[in-house]
C-alpha cells in the first residue's frame, strides 16, 4: 500500500510539473504564511483558496487573467497575468489593511452608525434573497477532522475501528450546484474520495444551500435575520475601500452570549448592504462550537456571492474530544438575475438627506416595484421595504408555495464519483493537499484494507448468529424462516421485563412473535412530490405475539395474546387475555422505576389491578398535520392485594395498600363489568414541506397542535356496568421572546356530560409524581402531585407553563451558558372540585453532563404553601420523554 501510495505521489508531481496554471504562496507583509487566504479569478468566476500550508494552485488555460487575493485585515491585491505553456510561480505578499474610518466612540445618547447600518442591511436582506432568478456553480469541498481526545476506557475500542489521536480523516467532493428561485436546489456529485463509500459526508448543498440573508442558519440566529435587534447589538468597527467599494466591519455582539446566536464581525459593502465577508462563531446543540467564514465577490457585476467557506468544529461527546474543518471553493459561476426587480435599491433611513420624499413618491415607487415595472434603482424606506417584499412574494407565489412547499432538493451521485484516480483530482482539486493531508491519505487507506477484512469476517459471525442458539432461549434471538427474509420469529428478552412490585413480588413477562412483513403498494401513476408519505410507517406487516406472566408471590400464571396488522397508514390490533393495568395511564409508572424505588426506598407507587379484556385498537393518520386512533375494550376487573414486602433497605416505612387514594370515598370494583369506547383526533396545523429528490416530506416550522377526544362507558350490553360520558380538548404551543428566552405552553380541559356509573380507572387522572427521579416531559407533568388524589369525575382542567430563559441567575456567567447549562421556571396548574387550585412554582437547571436537569418545585393550594421537593429529570429536551419503550410489538 505504501508503494501505490508513493507511486500515486510521483504520478501527481509530474503531472503538476507539466500542467499548465499558477501556483506559489500567500504572505503577509511581516512574511507570515496566510493559510486559507481566498484567490479569485475574474474571467471564470471562480473562487479558491490557499492550503494550511498559504500555498495554492491554480489549473488555467492560455490567456489574460485578473486574480484577486483576499485574506481578513489585509488589502486586497490584484495580479494580471498573461499565461502561456508554462506552469507560473506567482508568490504574493499583502499589505495591512487600513481603516479609512476607525472604531466610533458613541456616549449615551449618541448612536452607534451600526445600527442605522444594520437596519438599512435587514430590510434589505429579503431583496437579496429574491435577486437571484437563478444559479449555477462548481462546488469543491473538503473536509477533514481527528480525534483530539479519548477517554481510557474507550481507548482499546476506538482504536480497534482505526480510531486515535494522530489520524486524520480527510473526504473531499466535487459538484456541480444550481438553484433556481424561489427556493429549488439541485446538486450532483461528480466526484468525491472518503474513507469509506459509506463515510461521505463532504456533502457541500448542507452550507451552500444556507445564508446569511435567512432569519437563521443551521438553527443559529443571523444577525441578518428580521428579529436580529432582539437577539444581537451592533458596533462600527470601521471601514475600509476595496476597489471601489467601501467597506463596513461590523461587530456581532450577542445581548445573551448563548448557544445558538452569533458573535464575531461581518463586513458590509456601503450602499448595496450586501455581505462581503463573515467571521462569526456560534455553539450549537451539546456544547459543539462552530466557526464559519464566508468570503464574498460582486460576481460579474451582478451580484455579491460567496466564493469560499470555511466551517470550523470543535467539540466533546461522551468523553471523546474531536475537531472538524470544512473548507468550500465555488467556482464556474452562472448567474440569472430577477427580471422583475431593479438592478439596485437604494435604502433610505430617517438620517438620509432624501427621507423628507413625500410618502406618496415612496408608496408609487413601492407599487412600481411590485408591478414589476423594471427600473434601474428605487429609493425606499428601510421600515418600508420588507413590506414592499412581503407584497412582492405574495404576487410571485408558484404552485409549489401553494402546496405549502419551502425547499425542493435534488442529490445524486454520479455513478463514476468513486472511481476516479489520482490524475483527476490533480486536475480538479483547487485546494492543495498538505503534508498532513496526504500522509492522512496513506494512513487511511491501509486502514481500509484491514477494514475490509474485519468486515468479512464480521459477517461470517452476523450469519452463523442468525441460526437459533439454546442460550436463546434465556437471552432472546431474532430468526428469518425463509429466503425472502418476510417471515421472522422472534424470542424477546426476557431479562428485559422483570421487575418487582408488592402486588405480585417478582415477576417476569416472556414473549415469542411470529411477524410477516407485506409488501406495502403504491400507486405508481402519481407523482410523488405531491403526496406526503412521511407520516406512513416503515413498514407493513401482520404479527401475533404470545406473553405469559408469573408472578412469584400470587404464585400464578397470567398472559394475553396480541394480534396485529401495520399498514401503510396506520394500524389494527386485538388483544385478549388476562393482565394486569394500572389505574393511572396518564402517564404510568415505569415498571423499572417502581422496582428501584419499592425495593430501595420503601416507596411503592405503582397502583394496579386485574382485568380478564379483550380490547380491538385503530389507528390511522391522514397527513402529517392530522391523524386519529379509536378503541373499544371489554373487561372484568378484579381487586388485587399487596402479597410481598421484600426491601434492601429498612426505612421504617409502610408499604401502602394496593388501591389509590383520592380525596373522596371510591367505590368497589371488584367484579365490576365494563365496555368502554374512545376516540381521538389531533391536529398540527403549522406543516410546511420539502421535497428531497422528488419525496415530499414536512416540516414543522411551530409545534402547535389541537387535540380533541371522546370516551364512553356503555351500560348494559354484555352485562357492563358502567356508564359515563367524557370530552376533553387540549392545545400545546411554544413562543419565542428572542433573548428573553422560548416559553412552552400545554393544556387540557374536559368535563363528564354523564357520570351516572364508572369505575375509578374510568377517572379522570393527572400526570402526578411522587418519585424524586422522573422521565416525564416537563411541560406535560407535575412534579409533586400525587397519582390519584384528585382524580375526578366532573369538570377538570390541568395547565403548565414553562420558560426557559436565555440568561437569567447563574446563566448570568457566560461561562456557565457555554458549558450547556439552561435555567427555566414553571407554573402547573390543576382546577377541579376537589383540589383546592392546586398548583407548582419551580426552578429548573438543565443541560448537567448534557443529559439531565435538577428542579426545585413548590405546591400550593388555594395560595397556600403546601410542601417542596427536589426532582432529577432525566429528559433530554423539552417535549420529549427519555424513557423504556414498551410498546406490545417491539
Amino acid at each position: 500500500m505504501k508503494k501505490l501510495f508513493t507511486l500515486c505521489i510521483l504520478f501527481h508531481s509530474i503531472f503538476q510539473i507539466s500542467a499548465q496554471g499558477v501556483r506559489g504562496v500567500v504572505y503577509g507583509e511581516d512574511g507570515e504564511a496566510l493559510p486559507f487566504a481566498t484567490i479569485y479569478v475574474q474571467e471564470t468566476g471562480s473562487g479558491t483558496s490557499t492550503n494550511q500550508e498559504a500555498y495554492y494552485e491554480l489549473q488555467l488555460k492560455k490567456g489574460k487573467y485578473t486574480l484577486q487575493y483576499k485574506f481578513v485585515g489585509y488589502e486586497t491585491v490584484t495580479k494580471e497575468i498573461d499565461l502561456g505553456d508554462e506552469n507560473l510561480q506567482l508568490d504574493v505578499k499583502l499589505p495591512k489593511q487600513s481603516l479609512l474610518l476607525e472604531e466610533v466612540s458613541t456616549t449615551a445618547k449618541a448612536t452607534d452608525p451600526a445600527n442605522w447600518m444594520m437596519r438599512k442591511a435587514i430590510a434589505k436582506s429579503s431583496y437579496h434573497r429574491q435577486q437571484i432568478d437563478a444559479y449555477g456553480a462548481t462546488v469543491y469541498v473538503k473536509g477533514k477532522g481527528r480525534v483530539t481526545d479519548i477517554p481510557f476506557y474507550l481507548t482499546s475500542v476506538l482504536k480497534k475501528e482505526g480510531i486515535d489521536t494522530e489520524t486524520m480523516i480527510i473526504t473531499e467532493s466535487v459538484s456541480e450546484v444550481s438553484y433556481r428561485r424561489p427556493n429549488q436546489f439541485s446538486e450532483k456529485v461528480i466526484s468525491v474520495y472518503a474513507s469509506k463509500k459509506t463515510d461521505f459526508n463532504a456533502n457541500p448543498m448542507r452550507f451552500i444551500a444556507g445564508s446569511f440573508y435567512q432569519d437563521e442558519i443551521a438553527s443559529v440566529i443571523s444577525p441578518l435575520s428580521s428579529k436580529a435587534f432582539r437577539y444581537y447589538k451592533f458596533r462600527h468597527m470601521g471601514a475600509f475601500m476595496d476597489g471601489s467599494n467601501l467597506i463596513n466591519k461590523i461587530k456581532v455582539i450577542p445581548k445573551v452570549p448563548a448557544p445558538n446566536v452569533f458573535e464575531g464581525e461581518i463586513q458590509l459593502v456601503e450602499e448595496d448592504w450586501a455581505l462581503f465577508g463573515v467571521d462569526l462563531n456560534a455553539q450549537i446543540e451539546l456544547g459543539i462550537e462552530v466557526r464559519i467564514r464566508q468570503v464574498y465577490q460582486n460576481i460579474n457585476d451582478l451580484a455579491w456571492m460567496p466564493i469560499t467557506h470555511q466551517f470550523d468544529v470543535d467539540g466533546k461527546l461522551m468523553g471523546v474530544g474531536f475537531e472538524g474543518k470544512y473548507l468550500a471553493s465555488m467556482s464556474d459561476y452562472n448567474i440569472e438575475l430577477n427580471p422583475a426587480l431593479p438592478r439596485k435599491i437604494k435604502i433610505l433611513d430617517k438620517d438620509d438627506s432624501e427621507q423628507g420624499k413625500m410618502t406618496e413618491e415612496i408608496i408609487e415607487e413601492a407599487q412600481e416595484l411590485v408591478k414589476n415595472e423594471k427600473k434601474e434603482e428605487v429609493a425606499v424606506k428601510s421600515e418600508d421595504l420588507s413590506d414592499i417584499m412581503k407584497a412582492y412574494k405574495k404576487t410571485q407565489q408558484d404552485s409549489l408555495a401553494k402546496q405549502d412547499v419551502i425547499g425542493v432538493y435534488d442529490f445524486e451521485v454520479d455513478s463514476a464519483a468513486y472511481n476516479q484516480d489520482s490524475m483527476f483530482w490533480a486536475q480538479i482539486r483547487p485546494i492543495p493537499l498538505s503534508t498532513d493531508e496526504a500522509r492522512g491519505y496513506a494512513k487511511i487507506d491501509s486502514l481500509n484494507v484491514i477494514n475490509d477484512e474485519q468486515l468479512e469476517k464480521d459477517s461470517v459471525k452476523a450469519e452463523k448468529k442468525t441460526s437459533f442458539q439454546i442460550t436463546d432461549i434465556l437471552v432472546g434471538g431474532e430468526y428469518k424462516l425463509d429466503s425472502a427474509k418476510k417471515l421472522q420469529f422472534k424470542i424477546y428478552n426476557p431479562f428485559l421485563k422483570i421487575h418487582y412490585n408488592t402486588i405480585e413480588g417478582l415477576n417476569i413477562d416472556y414473549s415469542i412473535g411470529l411477524k410477516r412483513f407485506i409488501p406495502m403498494k403504491f400507486d405508481t401513476t402519481v407523482d410523488k412530490s405531491t403526496v406526503d408519505r412521511s407520516y406512513f410507517n416503515r413498514s407493513s406487516y401482520a404479527l401475533i405475539k404470545p406473553t405469559v406472566r408469573y408472578s412469584v408471590a400470587r404464585n400464578k400464571f397470567i398472559g394475553k395474546v396480541l394480534a396485529k396488522y401495520q399498514f401503510k397508514t396506520g394500524d389494527i390490533s386485538f388483544r385478549v387475555g388476562r393482565y394486569v393495568q394500572q389505574f393511572n395511564d396518564a402517564p404510568v409508572v415505569l415498571p423499572l422505576l417502581n422496582t428501584s424505588f419499592t425495593t430501595l426506598w420503601e416507596q411503592n407507587f405503582m397502583k394496579i389491578y386485574e382485568k380478564d379484556f379483550m380490547r380491538l385498537n385503530y389507528e390511522r393518520k391522514f397527513s402529517a398535520k392530522l391523524g386519529m386512533s379509536a378503541a373499544i375494550e371489554y373487561e372484568e376487573r378484579k381487586r388485587l392485594n399487596n402479597n410481598a414486602d421484600f426491601r434492601t433497605i429498612d426505612w421504617k416505612r409502610e408499604f401502602t395498600p394496593n388501591f389509590p387514594v383520592n380525596i373522596n370515598p371510591i367505590d368497589d370494583f371488584d367484579g365490576q363489568k365494563a365496555l368502554t369506547a374512545n376516540v381521538k383526533f389531533y391536529y398540527q396545523p403549522f406543516v410546511k414541506y420539502v421535497i428531497r429528490n422528488g419525496i415530499r416530506r414536512p416540516v414543522r416550522q411551530r409545534p402547535t397542535r389541537f387535540a380533541l377526544e371522546y370516551y364512553k362507558g356503555i351500560k348494559d350490553l354484555a352485562g357492563s356496568e358502567v356508564n359515563f360520558d367524557r370530552v376533553v380538548i387540549g392545545y400545546k404551543d411554544e413562543f419565542d421572546f428572542g433573548a428573553k428566552g422560548k416559553t412552552y405552553f400545554n393544556t387540557r380541559m374536559g368535563v363528564f356530560l354523564n357520570n351516572n356509573s364508572l369505575g375509578f380507572m374510568d377517572y379522570a387522572h393527572f400526570p402526578g409524581n411522587r418519585a424524586f427521579i422522573t422521565q416525564n416531559d416537563p411541560v406535560e407533568s407535575f412534579r409533586l402531585l400525587d397519582y390519584y388524589r384528585f382524580s375526578t369525575d366532573q369538570f377538570y382542567a390541568q395547565n403548565f407553563i414553562f420558560h426557559r430563559f436565555r440568561k437569567f441567575l447563574i446563566t448570568q456567567i457566560p461561562a456557565t451558558r457555554f458549558m450547556g447549562l439552561k435555567e427555566g421556571a414553571f407554573i402547573n396548574y390543576l382546577y377541579t372540585p376537589d383540589s383546592n387550585n392546586y398548583s407548582e412554582l419551580g426552578y429548573s437547571i438543565e443541560g448537567i453532563l448534557k443529559f439531565f436537569r435538577i428542579e426545585v418545585a413548590t405546591q400550593y393550594e388555594n395560595m397556600q404553601y403546601k410542601g417542596w421537593g427536589i426532582r432529577v429529570g432525566i429528559s433530554t429536551t423539552i417535549g420529549g420523554n427519555m424513557s423504556v419503550n414498551v410498546q406490545d410489538d417491539e
